[in-house]
C-alpha cells in the first residue's frame, strides 16, 4: 500500500493501527447499524469505499479530521435491487478556528430475515432479497475538526438506530481523527469510528461496527496538459480483527478549464460473502459542481448495486 513505506510516519501509522486493533473485541454476534457498514460517497464508492483521507463535503462519515481540508456539500442515494435504498447527506462549513460538518444516513429495506440479529449477520445479502417485514438504519452525524501544531485533529458524535418490524433502538457512537502533514502528494489520516455500545432490539444484541484505519490520498493532481489522477488507499482493521486492504484511482480528462471527465476503479478485500472485489466509477465536473455514480456489482447472484450523487464546492 503506498502508506506503508519505509518513511517512519507510515511505518508509525501503520504499527498504531495493528496495535490498536488488537483491543476489539472478537466479532460474535451480528455487526450493526447495517447504514454504518455501506458506502457513504458515489466517488468513494467507485474507489472500493477508500475514503479515510477524502476532501469532499461527505468526508465526515470517513473520518471527523478531514473535516479541516473539506468543502461544500455531497449527496447521493444507491439501490440494491429493488427492495433497498440507502442514502447520504454531508456538509462543511467554517466558524473560526474550527470546520463543522453536519451529516445523515439512511438506509430502508424489507426483509425476510426472522431476526435482527440475522439481518445483521449477513449484512448485505438482506438487502436485496424480497420479504414483507420493514426496516430501516440511519445516523445523524456532527464533527468539529480543528488544526493544532500543524495537525488537523477531528471528533465526531452520532445518534444512530436502527428499526426492524415493530422494535426499534438507538445509541450514540463517536468517531476519533487526525490528518498529519502531508507526504509526497498526498496526505496521511488515522481514525477510530464507531466507538460505542451497540444495540438491541428484540431481546438481540448488536455490536457497533468498530474499526481503526489509516489512509493516504487526496484530490486530483495534474499529470499531463488535459490529464489529473487521484489516488486514495487505506488499510482497516475491523470488529474481530478483519484487516481489510482497499484502494482506488481516478482519472481525469480536461477538454477545457473548469471541464472534467473522470473514470474512478478501485479494490478492496471483500469480507461478506456476497460483497465484490472491485468497483467503478464515472464522474462529470463543471466548475464547482459534480455529477458522481458508482456500481458495485455484488457476487452470489445479487444484482449489481448502483450510487448516483452530486458534490458541490
Amino acid at each position: 500500500m503506498a502508506f506503508c513505506t519505509n518513511k517512519s510516519k507510515a511505518l508509525i501509522g501503520c504499527a498504531l493501527v495493528v496495535t490498536v486493533a488488537s483491543s476489539l473485541p472478537a466479532q460474535q454476534r451480528g455487526i450493526g447499524p447495517l447504514v454504518l457498514r455501506l458506502p457513504a460517497s458515489a466517488r468513494l464508492a467507485g474507489m472500493a469505499n477508500a475514503g479515510l483521507a477524502s476532501n469532499d463535503g461527505d468526508a465526515l462519515f470517513y473520518n471527523p479530521a478531514l473535516l479541516g481540508g473539506a468543502r461544500g456539500v455531497a449527496a447521493s442515494l444507491q439501490s440494491y435491487g429493488s427492495n433497498a435504498t440507502a442514502g447520504s447527506l454531508g456538509s462543511v462549513y467554517t466558524g473560526g478556528a474550527n470546520t463543522i460538518g453536519i451529516g445523515v444516513q439512511f438506509l430502508e429495506w424489507s426483509t425476510n430475515a426472522t431476526s435482527y440479529a440475522t439481518a445483521l449477520h449477513d449484512g448485505a445479502s438482506h438487502l436485496s432479497d424480497s420479504g414483507r417485514m420493514a426496516a430501516s438504519s440511519t445516523a445523524i452525524t456532527f464533527g468539529v475538526s480543528r488544526t493544532i501544531r500543524g495537525r488537523r485533529l477531528g471528533v465526531s458524535a452520532k445518534y444512530v438506530e436502527d428499526r426492524f418490524a415493530s422494535s426499534h433502538d438507538g445509541t450514540i457512537a463517536f468517531d476519533v481523527g487526525v490528518m498529519l502533514p502531508s507526504i509526497g502528494p498526498g496526505n496521511m489520516s488515522l481514525v477510530a469510528q464507531n466507538l460505542g455500545e451497540g444495540l438491541r432490539i428484540g431481546g438481540e444484541k448488536g455490536s457497533l461496527p468498530t474499526r481503526v484505519g489509516i489512509g493516504y490520498g487526496g484530490g486530483m493532481y495534474s499529470a499531463f496538459e488535459k490529464f489529473d489522477y487521484g489516488l486514495q488507499t487505506q488499510l482497516t482493521v475491523e470488529r474481530g480483527g478483519f484487516v481489510r486492504p482497499a484502494g482506488g484511482a481516478e482519472l481525469g480528462y480536461v477538454p477545457i478549464e473548469g471541464v472534467a471527465l473522470v473514470v474512478r476503479a478501485g479494490l478492496r478485500l471483500p469480507k461478506e460473502k456476497d460483497e465484490p472485489l472491485a468497483t467503478a466509477g464515472l464522474g462529470v465536473t463543471i466548475d464547482r459542481f459534480s455529477l458522481d455514480y458508482a456500481l458495485e456489482p455484488m457476487r452470489g447472484g445479487r444484482p449489481v448495486s448502483h450510487r448516483l450523487g452530486i458534490r458541490i464546492k
